[in-house]
């Protein structure tokens, strides 16, 4: 399992006070040695924050809005998130307003919210944002 899909469930299932902790966590996990500056970067892409002394992830939002489907191009730069006829653009408007790293911005239709990214890492975070997992891009 990669070491940016094993970070979300160990930040969910623990109470990690600095970046050392999450740093040797992963290393016991995944038997990887990753520094703390790329487990800094990961944790801004994810949008975890320190909460009372805590890591934790930001809750997924309630837009109440159906997606269909997540495709990430074959570069790994855009997204395609279709929805039900009318939400592309709540869609849209959440995801500017998250400020998500790694996310340029977003194109809005009716039912078609196109997202430039500036890679996978970025997709998978605007995954976990929209709720749909991190299980990895792709269709959902």
């Amino acid at each position: 399992m990669h070491w940016r899909t094993v970070l979300p469930n160990l930040i969910a299932d623990h109470r990690f006070q600095t970046q050392s902790e999450i740093v040797r966590a992963l290393e016991r996990e995944t038997g990887l040695q990753l520094n703390q500056a790329t487990i800094s970067r990961e944790l801004a892409t994810i949008g975890a924050q320190k909460i009372g002394g805590v890591y934790r992830l930001a809750p997924a939002p309630d837009l109440g809005v159906p997606i269909r489907s997540f495709q990430l191009t074959a570069a790994g730069c855009l997204v395609v998130v279709k929805t039900e006829p009318a939400f592309a653009n709540v869609i849209g408007q959440a995801i500017d307003g998250a400020r998500l790293a790694g996310v340029f911005g977003t194109l809005a239709g009716d039912d078609t919210v196109f997202v430039a990214l500036e890679g996978e890492t970025a997709a998978m975070g605007l995954r976990r944002f929209l709720g749909l997992g991190s299980e990895g891009p792709g269709r959902r």
